[in-house]
């Protein structure tokens, strides 16, 4: 029935004479100025009100899709500067990742069924908070939009057409709100001709709640259907009268060949809301480090401390500094961000528009016909130009010059949503956002730094500080004046790229300071250090709150602290954390089994441990009860007074423990969000979040909670993850034991202020009895929750150690992080195969290896999976088919198998527990264990692998070094170290006699020979492992040169060789009467040189670099390197040298840890040498072409390609007949004699090129036949 309508002023619908009349009262509608098409002065899409306030845009749209319209939502956000946008029918899932830079996302998908689903997007300026999510008959999105003048709800909605609207659960109070959405009802109110059920229901909700319809039965559709060719508007607004009265209304124009047009709501506001503030961020990469080095010279020499106190001396020297960086160092903000929009995808989106104007005005055949047309080829060119924009940066990408924006690009890719945005939280109701909000942060991380306890407990420890911290040194690393060595060997550890505290000092400033400017701020340390006072400006954080992803954004909770403390402080607590460290190390004074913070030792260590003794229990048919503990914020929970006793008690005192108390003392915080600074709050308790030395006094203060435990109680400690386990025959036994263990633990976290989750602590029962074991241990007055595969430092177990969840979460890790790689290159674009290696390595592979100390006892069965992982990465590295032979790609890519590099880790792993003999898997691994059942432990599985690999590895465990944690003081080396050459590349594509004469130039030049003494070094070992030889050749100005040869040792890799042949070279120069003037030592091994200047020597480090100072004391000395093998005469002299010397008896000798690892690393990679017959991927073309062409020529090498030979191998093909019809149309026959092809041949390739060259010949030769398989057209 058609009804034709009218308004009238008391709100009632008149109908025409051959029209039924409309009973009841009909819904409120605005004023006509708000439906932006009755508005005699309303201009059609201005977007701009006659008032003089701010328009607020909100846009709604039925997307019926928004994945493939993304490109066309952000120019239209762009510019039509939307503010909010809801978006209908989104279609997207949990597992779609959907985002637009500079807004916020809130979503809900539907959760059963296809199709529907809900997206609001708001701009990242305005603060907003997820209010209502409902989804049954009808789909419900509710925000808050908390805007300076009065908060604005909107509600997002979208009612599936049979389904009943059901509104009743929206009830508006009495503060702003306005619902749009797709309602699919009908009703002569917004220009239907009709009344259906959902428009009735609809009309009665809006009437009951005294609601406005802002649609006017005359405005524009939105709506054209496709199957019916008629329009309509299904897609309503509807506010409350005080939006409504300043809210306009108009449709847009077709947007992204959706069937919904978009339709903006402008609504004026008093005011415009307050734009992010932007600070700019220094840009290194345009400064100007010689004259900032200059300038804070300068300005440090002018400064006068006088009798200032230390807080002003340390902010007249930041001053200094910073006033350098300004000048020297320019400052910028980051670019605004534009769609990838261009001109011609433009001027298509217009032809679509105008023709979907002419199909809906007149729906004939023709002009349907011509839309669609048109869109088709919308769709193909966005298609094609968004391919070939993501081509063009995947395949541009080059490691040498973009490794930061390499990772950039895949952490991007791997994120669900990286835009920052207006922080909303919660707090009693009320919804907080920028300085209330950081303030209420501020509280709450205030809070959560508080300890109660007992008031006789804190008199007591405070009695006990007063007697304790009078009590003499015991180290000179206590009271020690701090040296500029210290200061030098903390600087070459400082991170750059890090946040800058308070101070605004950066790392790369104190990296590139003068030694004035050091000597200045060597000053300002000691005076802290020698009267216990640290600057306040020190003590003062910077916190910045990152959301956790997953969690409810209103809630404190959610956000984990990120605290920026002065760089300057920073670079202090690293040189008084390495004399901490070296003292407790040095005096064992930490828990063997601690492992967090620690050099050398690793979660891993604890995840074998465990292990290893669940497998001992396995072997005596005995049943092991473990428990893992979650202490909550443990940081935040450290009792001050108690740690310094607890420091007092480690034997601590003097100048280190008053300079602990003052870094203790009187800290302060202030939180920074979304540019607004919330006022500062003390930080009574707990270790200080971001600084250097907070870990190791957290390691102090809960050092003996494992002492507490009962016999017969294990236990591994990593920082406060603390798990213990007990052994018996029966479960209720170990049970027992481990309750009283439990209870004990409970008791020192009380007395310690420390607390305990009973939530997240979990117990668990390992057997492999088939029967499900049943144990009940109490925490206090709960029981603790028993499960099945607990995760313990990111490693899941179960109850019979056979490790298949674990492996099943690795293979899931890890394919998901190979659909990045997959992004990053296609069979035809995208980057060649050195990139995706890359990632494959450094992100996808240590998924897949984590923990293999512990799971090296899984079945082959549940390996398999990880295998199939790197298979498939392999695949995708090579753009390789899926049944191109494994060991054809290891070998291609040079990635060995897990298989070999899981007994390579086993292996490594027990030379560290070798050379830590306080460790309790030191013993284990040495002591005989039971094989009454066929499952091997990780003790059986070393053994094994110490029996294959006897010729590399030291049976003796007296030659094997102990391993120094931490050395102090520092070793500086105080000589010169050159490590390039100008004109010297690191792409390693420069000739032997390009690089011999760079490298002559440079000697000539900078070394001459009547000058300075030239003295050539060089090392070697048979296979990398065993057998070294050094050799010295010494050229003496107007004297005969001197060759010196000697042995390295029976184990010995070619890096040992290399710096035992330079302390050779040192101790036979210090052992000449008169010692050159000048004296330059040449070596071609790069990573020797590299390590003098690391700080951390080993034994055989040390020992070279003692000669090299003592030596600098009379000469003056400097080390270059120069390449290898490249004909200059003394390099190879000294190599002819070496390899004498290793020919000589072999003495046994000292093995390092870093040696055992190099000998096993050398060993792995040998045999995989050998097993590919010396084949080397870097000297392989293949790695040089570019994608598509990597593609073809892998694909031809290997076989498996698109001919004929192989797809009939494959089940694909009837017939491996080449088109020819002369032979079967493999690679050899398709390059070399196919008929069909000869004259493509003759124009690529001379007469006579064989096959081989043509796959394995140069660059140029691959770049050939890649350009023979395009212009044949055939399909590899």
């Amino acid at each position: 029935m058609v009804v034709s309508t009218s308004l009238k002023r008391d709100g009632v619908v008149s109908v025409g004479s051959q029209a039924e009349t409309v009973p009841g009262p009909q819904p409120q509608r605005g004023p006509p100025s708000a439906t932006g098409i009755s508005d005699p002065h309303h201009v059609a899409g201005t977007g701009q009100s006659k008032a003089t306030g701010y328009n607020l845009k909100i846009c709604q749209w039925n997307a019926e899709g928004v994945r493939a319209k993304k490109l066309e939502l952000q120019n239209f956000l762009k510019n039509q500067n939307i503010d909010v946008c809801c978006i209908q029918e989104t279609h997207l899932n949990p597992n779609h990742r959907f985002s637009i830079r500079g807004y916020e996302t809130f979503r809900r998908d539907r959760d059963n069924g296809p199709k529907g689903g809900l997206l609001t997007l708001v701009k990242n300026t305005h603060p907003a908070a997820e209010i209502y999510s409902a989804g049954e008959d009808t789909e419900v999105l509710g925000i808050k939009l908390l805007l300076e003048s009065k908060p604005l709800s909107i509600f997002n909605i979208y009612s599936p057409p049979p389904k009943q609207v059901r509104l009743q659960a929206l009830q508006p109070e009495r503060e702003r709100w306005i619902i749009v959405g797709d309602f699919n009802s009908h009703s002569p109110s917004w220009g239907y001709p009709n009344l259906d059920h959902k428009g009735e229901e609809v009309e009665d909700w809006i009437i009951t709640n005294q609601m406005v319809l802002i649609n006017h039965p005359d405005d524009p559709h939105t709506y054209y259907s496709r199957a019916w060719r008629t329009t309509s508007c299904p897609d309503l607004a509807i506010a409350t009268d005080d939006v409504a009265k300043v809210t306009r209304r108009q449709v847009e124009q077709q947007l992204g060949g959706s069937d919904h047009k978009p339709v903006t709501l402008h609504i004026e506001q008093d005011s415009r809301p307050s734009s992010r503030k932007q600070c700019p961020s220094w840009n290194y990469k345009k400064a100007n480090w010689t004259n900032f080095q200059s300038k804070a010279e300068t300005n440090c020499k002018n400064l006068n401390f006088g009798q200032h106190h230390l807080n002003s001396k340390v902010e007249f020297f930041t001053a200094a500094i910073l006033k350098a960086a300004k000048d020297s160092i320019p400052r910028g903000r980051r670019k605004t961000y534009t769609p990838g929009w261009n001109n011609e995808l433009q001027q298509l989106h217009n032809t679509v528009t105008e023709l979907r104007e002419n199909m809906e005005q007149s729906p004939t055949d023709q002009n349907t016909a011509s839309h669609n047309k048109a869109k088709a080829e919308y769709t193909r060119q966005k298609l094609q130009q968004t391919r070939a924009a993501w081509h063009e940066k995947t395949s541009s990408l080059n490691l040498e010059k973009d490794t930061n924006r390499l990772w950039k690009l895949t952490k991007l890719l791997n994120e669900d949503n990286p835009e920052r945005r207006q922080t909303v939280l919660e707090s009693d109701g009320e919804l907080l956002t920028q300085k209330k909000a950081a303030n209420h942060l501020a509280h709450h991380y205030q809070h959560e730094s508080s300890v109660k306890l007992p008031r006789e407990r804190t008199r007591l420890a405070r009695t006990q500080i007063q007697e304790r911290q009078n009590q003499r040194p015991t180290d000179r690393c206590m009271q020690e004046a701090i040296s500029m060595n210290e200061i030098e060997a903390a600087i070459k550890q400082l991170k750059p790229k890090k946040a800058p505290g308070p101070d605004g000092v950066t790392n790369e400033m104190l990296k590139h300071l003068g030694p004035l400017a050091k000597r200045t701020l060597l000053k300002l340390f000691n005076e802290s250090w020698k009267t216990g006072s640290v600057p306040a400006i020190w003590k003062k954080a910077t916190i910045i709150p990152i959301h956790k992803k997953g969690k409810e954004k209103k809630n404190p909770n959610s956000y984990r602290p990120i605290s920026l403390l002065s760089c300057l402080g920073k670079l202090l607590e690293r040189v008084i954390n390495r004399r901490l460290l070296y003292f407790l190390e040095d005096r064992n004074i930490l828990s063997p089994t601690q492992t967090g913070y620690r050099r050398h030792r690793s979660t891993e260590d604890q995840l074998a441990l465990i292990a290893q003794d669940i497998e001992n229990a396995f072997q005596e048919k005995k049943k092991v009860v473990a428990v893992f503990f979650d202490l909550t914020k443990a940081f935040d929970k450290v009792w001050r007074e108690g740690l310094l006793l607890k420091v007092l008690e480690s034997g601590v005192s003097g100048r280190m423990f008053r300079w602990i108390r003052g870094f203790l003392h009187e800290r302060s915080a202030r939180v920074k969000l979304d540019g607004h600074l919330s006022h500062s709050v003390k930080m009574r308790e707990g270790v200080p979040q971001g600084g250097v030395i907070s870990p190791t006094l957290f390691l102090l203060y809960i050092n003996n909670i494992t002492t507490v435990l009962p016999r017969h109680v294990s236990n591994t400690l990593h920082a406060d993850d603390l798990a213990i386990w007990s052994t018996a025959d029966l479960a209720t036994s170990a049970a027992c034991r481990i309750q009283t263990a439990v209870h004990d633990v409970h008791q020192w976290t009380e007395d310690w202020g420390l607390q305990v989750s009973e939530v997240k602590t979990q117990a668990t029962v390992f057997s492999l009895s088939t029967t499900k074991e049943k144990v009940t241990i109490k925490l206090g007055d709960r029981t603790l929750p028993q499960v099945a595969t607990p995760t313990f430092l990111g490693v899941k177990l179960d109850p019979r150690l056979s490790w298949k969840p674990q492996i099943e979460d690795m293979e899931k890790r890890g394919i998901k992080r190979l659909a990045l790689m997959k992004k990053l290159s296609g069979t035809h674009w995208g980057a060649n195969s050195k990139i995706p290696k890359t990632v494959y390595t450094g992100t996808v592979r240590p998924v897949l290896e984590y923990g293999a100390s512990a799971w090296a006892t899984a079945a082959k069965t549940h390996t398999n999976k990880l295998d199939r992982v790197q298979n498939f990465g392999l695949r995708i590295i090579l753009g390789a088919m899926k049944s191109t032979p494994i060991a054809a790609m290891e070998k291609t890519v040079g990635v060995e198998p897990l298989e070999s590099r899981q007994r390579s880790k086993l292996l490594a792993h027990a030379e560290k527990m070798k050379r830590l003999p306080d460790h309790p898997l030191h013993d284990k691994l040495k002591s005989l264990t039971k094989n009454r059942l066929k499952r091997k432990s990780l003790n059986h599985l070393v053994k094994e692998e110490q029996r294959m690999q006897a010729d590399i590895l030291t049976a003796n465990i007296e030659l094997c070094e102990k391993l120094d944690p931490t050395n102090w003081p520092p070793k500086t080396l105080k000589a010169e170290v050159r490590t390039t050459i100008p004109g010297i590349t690191v792409k390693g594509d420069q000739s032997d006699a390009v690089l011999k004469a760079l490298t002559m130039e440079e000697i000539d030049k900078r070394y001459p020979a009547a000058r300075w003494t030239h003295i050539f070094t060089d090392g070697s070992a048979e296979d990398a492992t065993r057998n070294g030889g050094c050799g010295v050749f010494i050229k003496k100005p107007g004297l005969p040169p001197v060759s010196v040869s000697a042995s390295g040792g029976r184990l010995c890799s070619n890096y040992k060789a290399e710096v035992l042949a330079l302390h050779k070279a040192t101790e036979t120069v210090l052992q000449w009467e008169t010692r050159p003037k000048k004296a330059v030592f040449l070596s071609d091994s790069l990573s020797a040189l590299q390590a003098l200047c690391s700080g951390n020597p080993d034994s055989t480090m040390e020992h070279l670099m003692q000669n090299i100072n003592t030596l600098a004391q009379t000469t003056a000395v400097v080390l270059q390197w120069i390449p290898a093998h490249t004909g200059i005469v003394g390099n190879e002299v000294a190599d002819r040298l070496a390899k004498e010397g290793s020919k000589t008896e072999q003495q046994p000798s000292n093995l390092t840890y870093s040696e055992a690892r190099t000998l096993i690393r050398n060993r792995q990679k040998s045999t995989f040498k050998k097993k590919n017959n010396g084949y080397n991927p870097h000297e392989d073309a293949l790695h040089q072409l570019t994608r598509h062409e990597q593609t073809i020529v892998f694909r031809l090498r290997t076989g498996h390609c698109g001919l004929n030979s192989h797809l009939k191998r494959i089940g694909i093909r009837q017939s491996a007949l080449c088109h020819c019809g002369k032979a079967d149309q493999t690679p050899d026959h398709f390059l070399q004699t196919c008929q069909l092809h000869c004259s493509e041949r003759k124009h690529v390739w001379p007469t006579g090129t064989s096959l081989h060259t043509k796959l394995w010949g140069s660059t140029q030769d691959l770049e050939m036949t890649a350009h023979f398989v395009n212009i044949t057209g055939q399909r590899i």
